[in-house]
């Protein structure tokens, strides 16, 4: 070799190369290409050396070493020469040289099959050619497997183990085959094809296209590809790649053998002669084909399902029932193929007959698979799907991660969910799951999902599907279900869930599966065996009769035959051999599952107890469950299982191991003695307890707890009685947040037996939560009966305020739905005085003046907004009694209104007192019901109801989230705010509602909006509309009481528009007036509903003028009115009331009393909200003056209604008012205006759409009745046609004025003016900056008008006629233009002969637009004048319209871009208003500053709060700028975050044209980039620090080299003080003493010690690390000291120092240290360099000097100097000359000096040395 390594190739994981080896041999290695390999590159190379013993060296590259070194792993191979196929395939190869390749290939591929492997991989990578020997040689064993069979699950294309170019299509896991050695063959065949065209037989950019490629698609034949290709051998090559296994080569023999052939052929011919290709094919083992025999139409069936539900995206239900094994899974399995192209999905779950009290196992397991899929998806793709399942499950997502924990991996750990009331959960749940089955079924990719055995279904699985399907709220989903219908009966859930589906009208396609006719099972062995259909007729009919032609049972019993060598194979004869009569001797039985038995008796022992344990844990089991159970490790499962593996009775799959199909699993369990099961599953229990602890212990416990109460009756100990009570608890618990309430009471009464009475006793709190949550159990599957006797057991048992609550809330629920409100009040009062509250069930109004009092009093001076910052409620017994308040007040409201504000008063009381909880939130919102009409403050009503909602928004107390909204806007909001502004609430509390799945609420909610729109008076037809909508939903969700709301309500309206037969009366085929009155009459509970209906009658009888049956309804409705108090029936009463009062005219004082008092009840909302209420308290007025003769007042009273009622758009009120206006003025005998009056409130009705009025007013008013009807089509017509032009120009400009669509308004107004002028055709003629063109052109007789953009001379017309129209703005209408003698010369009109020519100009504002040009040759005067004058004004309003259209277009295009650019999201765009609001805003800008959108739509999110104060007058400064010039520049600014953080912005501004009060911004969010600021001043900053750090260092350095000089300095003034002082010591001891020179050798004594003060302290200043001080500094000063300092170091090195200092040199600004350093640098650098120089040659000169606007220091040395090229290099940090030392002395001057604004060079000093410079500016 050239060299060492010779990489031969590289696939991106994997890189084989030719490596030198020792004793000059070469070897292969083969190692991962990443340096970081993924988990899967290792395992696969293990794999292949674990299969070094099966792999022969004669035939394949076997594995000689696995190194592990570290990280770097190699499998070493011996080298047989030779190179990778795939070398070779750089062009196509000659025919000789591939069959002689092919040939040797196919040998290897036969030698690898018979030693029991299949490769799964082969590939031109995969086989090494040309080797020593000749031979070929097979590799990349990674995938290989020792199965003979092997099914391929249908996960994503992506995660698909192989390489997709080559993969058989069984191995895409989508054609329901297995994989075996016949999968090699068509990888084989891919090659093939390869060598002989050199491209593949596909072609495909990305995954899921190459498994439709191999799936759906056929090649093109290789001799049509390349026509020098043979086409026998072409055809070798197309068997190979057969779609299916059975079409294929059956055996690499039967290849090697025809290759053979074709190569002798073709070596003796040059020609291959045709044969009859795989005549040596025969398989010595029994492959059954995987094909499905006589299931064609059931096949049909269900992929004609699916392709509805691709289609039309409906919800699609398939039943595929039939006995066992009859094949069922394996037709549904067939949707595979189909769901390629459309990117299907598929979920697969099987019920298990062991595990029905599993709460929707079967959907978990089904889903996990989907799960596991989208983790092996790209990060983004994967990003995706995290993004739309948080977008599907919002707050909720904890409820799926619970049942499916693999989902954490992809959306992270999601937080606790909001505790709901039992039914709301319940639904909340369902919701939730739905949504989230609807993530995966969407029409991008329809989601399959396939149940098994539904006969075994749990009930929570059943109620889903039943919501699931009779909703169809989840588009885009197949549903097949297969289920044994041998086992479901009549009174089988499942067929009553069926029946229910059927009535509800939900389509089922239902597939039955009959057995195999004996046609089938012939056809099925024949194929088998490869024999003539004749003879194994009598084979056949034995099979038939034996197994009943059950599919199943067919196959295993073929290969028990084969087994037994009853059915053997003769290679001699290369057939099948069997004896009938040997195999009726052998006496097999008919039962499958005893069949199954007798095989699994004949595996090892040790494999039979591992199926049995098996058998135990279900159909499928973990790896490490059954690890656990066998107490074995994980490998030693493997072993155990794979003689059940091999013999395909059981799978591992995704870490598991599952029976291959269930009468296996029976049979496994039917080898335990039934003594034994119980002693079994018990152990299996107790290890799975003992094995899972703490969290992994709740996700396990339904598979312990199963386990464990089998063999519950043989465990003694109370103590682990005790325990395994409290598993049955916790998944009674579990089973119950998952709605499965029927799992629940499973086990829930299992634990409750265990504990038994004694245990009760001694587990109290056990005992009850059992109990407890038993009864809420039986209550939401509807046992009311057990429920509440169970509970009246339980209130006698508990013992604590909490307990006695919950029992008493869940007793208050049973009742409701009892329709007992007086018991559930009862119990809840019962309750109370346990608590010291003793009120009676029906309270004074002193009790609740005194309870009202009693919340001011706990206020305490605090206002209202402040209780949002009270502490959560935490102790116990304050809970539990608001929560009982709570329930109390739905009774209380329904029997007593004094009860019910008791209990609102209380409640709140309670939580002023002890803290707020969720049901706070719920009552501080109805508070309005009491402050309000009580006691008249309606504004603190408002401020608690807001305290409650804020509550919910931000404090998280969201249990009560929609009836919160709900409440408030409804008693609250409404009566103080148009109605208009209410919507908004309605819709965020219908929006809570349906995500809490609390659906009574949102069924009032929906009630609540059909009440506000008849209030305010909204079109009848879209009132009518969304209360049939609103119907149905309520009558979904079975919440009767709305729905009887609503019937009342949509009767109304209907009455109103003309739909019932007599107007005022509610009867009709649909309701019965006196019906609904017995049923509203026949319960307590339906109260309210008995008041909405008298209201509505009231409404109705007034309105048809029966003013007597009118004043019954007001009487019954009277006696209602606490009821419906705060509801807007009660406005409604006290208007219709008081108007039926008026209609009869009664002047007694009593009825003027009355008719006062509704009155002033009109005036106090009025004063609340005048735009609701102020035209109805006119109008009462207005009738109060007429009865009471004030005949002025009454004028301008009826006047003042109808203005306020049309001010405020409240059309109802309008008409009402009109009418009652017309028979004021009647009854004077004013009947001209009376008649204007009934005009206009005819024409109000007819707006409002109340048909039915209309028709009553015209039936009492002769003269409001209509015009006459249109003529019919097919009568004589005697209708002047001036009458018909007009009608047609007012439809015609109707219908042209109210397009804005361009081309659908060109269509109008040429359909129309072909019809109109009798033309033959027409064109319409635009202009384009002056220049014609064609715009639409039509001809009698086409189907449509053709819209077009064409140049003029495109089209035949007469271009004179046009022009002279287009330029002069005339229209011409020639009757005869051959005749004509202005326009007979034009060319058109002279070979067409053209006849009458009509051409119109478009006019709009004195322009020509464009023309209408018609035309009929006919015959001529055809365009009369009559019809012209239609078309002149036709062209008039078509001009405009057009115009319009264009502009509308125009700025939809602007709209869409903007629109584009908003949805993008890339960057924040709002829509601002001056006062502060957000108007609007994309979700890019929502993200930015974390508010959600409920948020923004709430109003709650503005901008000026959002800026920080600092910032305000900036932004104010802009918003100026845009008001009045339109735009303002970008600025930068911060917003507040909703966490409170600071975002940095740049924000640019425009304000709309139409209103200056709003306008658009961008917002650019520049955190990172202010980050990426901070970051390079934080570089900086530590870039300056570092520098510091350094210059320290070297100063530092720098002292320790002048230690010498320095101690010199030092102790030079040390030794004179010495000296002095001992001078002064012998002077005080003279006699006398000398005083004076005592004092003189003190003074020296003083000098000497400032002296070397004075040196230590530049030292000190030196060495310090104090940051920088810039200040004036006199350099000559500072040379003088630091070569004072240095003198020392000076005479070390014998140099002589000088200075030349220029006088009165200016001072520098500087940091004084920082030049000191650079100066004792630079004198320490020369003085080192001056070394090598002989004494007396060593001399320094420091110059100092001013240049100009610089100061210039220099420093001279007379040593070797540097050359010029180094001259720049000493700078260079780390460049050093010297044997010691970091080089960082000079480029650390270097940086001082710059750093002060100067330059620091270095020059040659003549004649010899060098010289450094610096400058710096001089001081100003």
């Amino acid at each position: 070799m050239a060299s060492r390594k010779q990489i031969l190739w590289d696939d991106g994981e994997r890189v084989l190369s030719r490596e030198r080896g020792s004793n000059d041999g070469s070897l292969l290695a083969v190692r991962p290409a990443m340096g970081q390999p993924l988990p899967s590159t290792l395992e696969r190379l293990a794999h292949e050396y674990s299969l070094r013993d099966d792999l022969n060296p004669a035939w394949a590259l076997q594995p000689t070493a696995f190194e592990r070194t570290g990280t770097r792993v190699r499998l070493l191979f011996d080298d047989p020469g030779g190179e990778p196929l795939s070398r070779l395939l750089v062009a196509p190869l000659d025919i000789e040289t591939c069959l002689e390749l092919a040939t040797n290939i196919a040998k290897a591929l036969g030698h690898m099959h018979q030693c029991g492997l299949v490769h799964k991989d082969l590939k031109p990578q995969h086989v090494f050619v040309h080797c020593h020997d000749g031979q070929a040689r097979l590799t990349g064993f990674g995938l290989a497997t020792r199965l003979p069979r092997e099914r391929q699950a249908p996960t994503p294309p992506e995660s698909i183990a192989g390489t997709l170019a080559y993969m058989a299509p069984e191995q895409t896991g989508r054609m329901n085959r297995s994989i075996d050695s016949r999968s090699d063959l068509y990888a084989f065949g891919v090659t093939l094809y390869q060598m002989l065209t050199g491209s593949l037989p596909f072609s495909a950019s990305e995954p899921m296209e190459w498994v439709h490629c191999h799936i759906a698609r056929l090649p093109m034949p290789v001799c049509e590809r390349v026509a020098t290709v043979p086409p026998m051998f072409s055809r070798v090559v197309m068997k190979l790649l057969a779609k299916t296994a059975e079409e294929r080569y059956q055996s690499a023999v039967g290849v090697e053998h025809d290759l053979r052939r074709c190569l002798d052929d073709w070596r003796r011919m040059r020609q291959i002669e045709t044969f009859t290709l795989d005549e040596q094919g025969a398989c010595e083992r029994l492959l059954i084909p995987e094909k499905l025999y006589g299931r064609e139409h059931e096949v049909q069936t269900l992929i004609d399902a699916f392709a509805n539900v691709v289609q039309t995206g409906a919800p699609t239900l398939v039943l595929v029932s039939g006995y066992s094994g009859i094949g069922k899974s394996s037709v549904v399995s067939e949707l595979h193929k189909v769901l390629v192209p459309s990117r299907g999905l598929f979920a697969a779950g099987k019920f298990d007959q062991y595990q029905r009290d599993v709460p929707y196992s079967t959907l978990v397991q089904a889903f996990q698979g989907l799960v596991r899929t989208l983790l092996g998806k790209r990060t983004d793709v994967l990003a995706g799907w995290r993004e739309a399942l948080l977008r599907a499950l919002e707050a909720n997502a904890r409820l799926i991660t619970d049942l499916i924990p693999e989902l954490k991996l992809i959306i992270g750990e999601p937080p606790p969910v909001p505790e709901l009331e039992p039914q709301q959960a319940q639904q909340r749940f369902l919701q939730v799951l739905q949504r989230f089955i609807g993530v995966f079924a969407q029409s991008e990719h329809p989601l399959a999902l396939f149940l098994d055995d539904l006969q075994w279904l749990d009930a929570a699985t059943l109620d889903l599907l039943e919501d699931l399907l009779s909703r169809a709220e989840t588009p885009h989903l197949l549903l097949v279900g297969a289920y044994r219908d041998n086992e479901v009966d009549g009174d089988h859930p499942l067929s009553r869930t069926l029946k229910t589906l059927h009535h509800a009208g939900v389509h089922i396609d239902e597939i039955r599966l009959a057995p195999l006719a004996g046609a089938h099972i012939e056809q099925l062995i024949s194929e088998s065996l490869r024999c003539p259909s004749a003879s194994i007729v009598a084979l056949a009919r034995l099979v038939l009769d034996k197994t009943a032609g059950n599919p199943f049972f067919v196959i295993q019993f073929l290969h028990a035959l084969a087994e037994e060598k009853l059915l053997t194979y003769e290679p001699a004869c290369q057939r099948w051999r069997w004896d009938v009569h040997l195999i009726n001797g052998k006496g097999y039985t008919d039962n499958v599952v005893d069949l199954m038995v007798g095989k699994l008796a004949r595996l090892p022992q040790e494999t039979r107890q591992a199926l049995q344990q098996l058998a135990c844990l279900g159909n499928v089991a973990r790896l490490d469950t059954l690890a656990t159970v066998l107490d074995v490790p994980v490998p030693h499962v493997h072993s155990a299982l794979w003689p059940a593996v091999r013999l395909e009775l059981v799978e591992r799959q995704d870490g598991a191991y599952r029976f291959v199909h269930d009468r296996i699993h029976e049979a496994a369990y039917s080898l335990i003695a039934e003594t034994e099961r119980a002693q079994m599953h018990l152990r299996i229990g107790r290890l799975l307890a003992l094995q899972t602890q703490g969290e992994r212990r709740e996700e396990a416990i339904f598979e312990i707890v199963g386990q464990l109460n089998r063999g519950a009756h043989l465990i003694s100990l109370r103590a682990e009685r005790e325990q395994l009570a409290e598993f049955n608890l916790l998944a009674g618990q579990r089973a119950k947040a998952s709605t499965a309430y029927t799992s629940a009471l499973t086990y829930l009464g299992a634990g409750a037996e265990l504990l038994g009475e004694q245990g009760y006793d001694s587990r109290h709190e056990l005992g009850f939560a059992l109990e407890l949550n038993r009864a809420e159990c039986e209550f939401l599957t509807g046992q009311l009966q057990l429920a509440d006797s169970r509970l009246a057991t339980l209130a006698e048992r508990a013992v604590t305020t909490v307990e006695r609550a919950a029992v008493a809330c869940l007793q208050m629920d049973v009742y409701l739905l009892l329709d007992r409100s007086d018991r559930a009040v009862t119990v809840c009062l019962a309750f109370l005085r346990q608590v010291g509250i003793d009120w009676p069930a029906r309270p004074d109004d002193i009790q609740v003046r005194d309870e009202y009092q009693q919340v001011w009093t706990s206020l305490r001076g605090r206002s209202i907004e402040q209780m949002i910052d009270l502490p959560l409620m935490e102790d116990p017994a304050a809970r539990a009694t608001l929560d009982a308040l709570g329930k109390l007040f739905a009774p209380a409201v329904q029997s007593d209104l004094n009860l019910a504000s008791l209990t609102i008063c209380k409640a709140i009381s309670l939580s002023l007192q002890y803290g707020n909880c969720d049901a706070s939130c719920l009552l501080y919102a109805n508070f309005g019901r009491v402050s309000g009409p009580r006691f008249g403050d309606y504004a603190a009503g408002y401020r608690f109801g807001r305290l409650g909602c804020d509550l919910v928004d931000r404090r998280g107390l969201t249990r009560y989230e929609a009836s919160t909204w709900l409440c408030f806007s409804i008693f609250v909001v409404r009566w103080m705010r148009p109605v208009r502004e209410c919507r908004e609430l309605l819709r965020r509390a219908l929006n809570a509602a349906h995500r809490s799945g609390d659906l009574p609420y949102a069924a009032f909610a929906g009630n609540s909006l059909i009440s506000d729109l008849l209030f305010i008076g909204e079109p009848l037809a879209e009132v009518q509309a969304q209360a049939e909508s609103g119907l149905v939903y309520a009558q979904k969700v079975g919440f009767g009481l709305v729905a009887d709301f609503m019937r009342c309500q949509l009767t109304l309206i209907r009455m109103l528009r003309g739909q019932t037969p007599t107007f005022g009366c509610f009867d009709d085929d649909g309701f019965d007036e006196t019906a609904v009155e017995a049923h509203l009459a026949g319960s307590a509970d339906l109260a309210l509903a008995r008041g909405k209906y008298w209201v509505r009658k009231l409404q109705a009888r007034y309105l048809a003028g029966d003013y007597a049956a009118a004043a019954e309804c007001a009487a019954q409705a009277q006696g209602l009115l606490w009821v419906v108090s705060a509801f807007f029936e009660e406005a409604e009463y006290h208007f219709y009331a008081a108007l039926t009062l008026a209609a009869h005219g009664e002047t007694d004082a009593g009825a003027l009393q009355r008719l006062g008092q509704h009155h002033e009840q009109l005036q106090t909302w009025a004063r609340l909200c005048a735009e609701t209420f102020a035209s109805q308290v006119a109008l009462v007025g207005a009738e109060m003056a007429r009865v009471t003769g004030q005949l002025l007042e009454a004028e301008l009273q009826y006047e003042q209604a109808i203005q306020l009622a049309q001010d405020n758009g409240l059309l109802h009120i309008e008409a009402l008012a009109n009418e009652l206006a017309a028979r004021f003025y009647g009854a004077r005998g004013l009947v001209r205006i009376s008649r204007v009056y009934l005009r206009d409130a005819r024409y109000a009705y007819l707006r409002w759409g109340a048909a039915g009025k209309v028709r009553e007013l015209e039936r009492r008013h002769r003269f409001l009745r209509a015009e006459e009807a249109q003529p019919n089509p097919v009568t004589t017509l005697i209708t002047p046609v001036e009458h018909l032009d007009l009608a047609t120009v007012l439809k015609v400009s109707q219908a042209v004025s109210g397009e804005i669509v361009l081309d659908r308004l060109i269509e109008t107004v040429m359909r129309t003016a072909i019809e109109q002028a009798g033309a033959e055709h027409g064109l319409l003629i635009l202009l384009n900056a002056d220049i014609p063109y064609v715009a639409a052109r039509t001809r009698i007789g086409d189907g449509a008008t053709q819209l077009c953009n064409a140049p003029l001379h495109t089209v035949a017309l007469a271009e004179s006629v046009l022009y002279q129209t287009l330029r002069t703005g005339e229209n011409l209408c020639l009757d005869d233009a051959v005749a004509d003698p202005l326009f007979a010369a034009d060319p058109y009109v002279q070979q067409r002969g053209a006849r009458s020519i009509l051409c119109l100009a478009l006019m709009n504002q004195a322009r020509v637009a464009g023309a209408l040009y018609l035309e009929n040759n006919l015959s001529a005067g055809v365009f009369s004048p009559t019809r012209l004058a239609v078309l002149r004004l036709v062209a008039s309003q078509a001009a405009i319209s057009l115009d319009n259209a264009r502009l509308y277009r125009d700025l939809a295009e602007r709209e869409a871009k903007i629109r584009r650019l908003v949805d993008a999201n890339i960057i924040g765009i709002i829509v601002w208003g001056v006062e502060g609001e957000i108007i609007e805003a994309n979700d890019a800008f929502l993200r930015m500053v974390g508010y959600t959108r409920d948020e923004l739509l709430s109003g709650s999110v503005h901008w000026r709060d959002m800026t920080p104060p600092a910032m305000r007058a900036n932004s104010d400064i802009a918003l100026a700028t845009a008001i009045h010039t339109g735009r303002a520049q970008p600025f930068e600014k911060e917003y507040i975050r909703k966490d409170g953080s600071r975002l940095p912005v740049i924000v640019g501004l425009a304000a709309f044209e139409a209103s200056q009060q709003q306008g658009l911004a961008f917002v650019l969010d520049i955190s990172e980039r202010k980050l990426a600021e901070e970051q390079v001043r934080e570089g900086e900053r530590r870039y300056r620090q570092v520098q510091t750090e350094l210059a320290h260092a070297n100063r530092v350095a720098t002292m320790g080299q002048l230690a010498a000089s320095i101690a010199h300095e030092v102790n030079q003034p040390i030794a004179a003080t010495v000296t002095h002082a001992n001078a002064a010591l012998r002077w005080l001891g003279a006699k006398p003493p000398n005083i004076n020179e005592v004092e003189q050798g003190l003074r020296h004594i003083i000098l000497d010690g400032n002296r070397a003060a004075d040196v230590l302290g530049r030292i000190r200043a030196l060495i310090h690390k104090t940051p920088p001080q810039r200040q004036p500094v006199s350099l000559n000063l500072l040379i003088e000291e630091m070569v004072g300092f240095s003198r020392g170091e000076a005479l070390k090195h014998g140099a002589e120092v000088s200075v030349e200092l220029a006088a009165d040199l200016p001072f520098v600004v500087a940091d004084r240290v920082e030049l000191q350093q650079v100066l004792l640098n630079l004198i320490i650098n020369s003085l080192e360099a001056m070394t090598i120089m002989a004494e007396g040659q060593r001399r320094l000169l420091i110059r100092s000097e001013a240049l100009g606007d610089n100061v210039h220091i220099s420093v001279s040395d007379s040593g070797p100097g540097f050359a010029c090229e180094r001259a720049e290099q000493v700078f260079t940090a780390f460049f050093t000359t010297k044997s010691t030392g970091l080089g960082m002395g000079l480029s650390i001057c270097r940086t001082i000096i710059e750093g002060h604004g100067g330059k620091l060079w270095a020059e040659r000093n003549e004649p010899r040395g060098a010289r450094v410079v610096f400058g710096l500016p001089r001081c100003e």
